[in-house]
């Protein structure tokens, strides 16, 4: 197999563990480096996942932040 391969499959893997098992990914990550390609598509698709997520919980306050604002300003003119 070759090294794009088998990135994509460590991609894949950590990506899934964790959005689905979080729990199992950080034990199964607290004991490896990556020093395969596997390991290396492994931790960056865990990585993306992590950042993916971070970014919906942005979208999400932000979104609230703004209903907020538009009920305060409801709330100003007396409706």
């Amino acid at each position: 197999m070759d090294t794009e391969k088998r990135y994509i499959q460590g991609f894949n893997s950590g990506y899934l563990l964790a959005k689905h098992e979080p729990t199992l990914l950080s034990k199964i990550a607290a004991g490896l480096a990556p020093a395969t390609d596997y390991l290396e598509g492994f931790f960056s698709g865990k990585e993306e996942y992590e950042l993916e997520n971070t970014r919906s919980q942005l979208d999400d306050l932000n979104r609230i932040r703004n209903q907020s604002k538009g009920r305060e300003n409801d709330l100003e003119r007396g409706l």
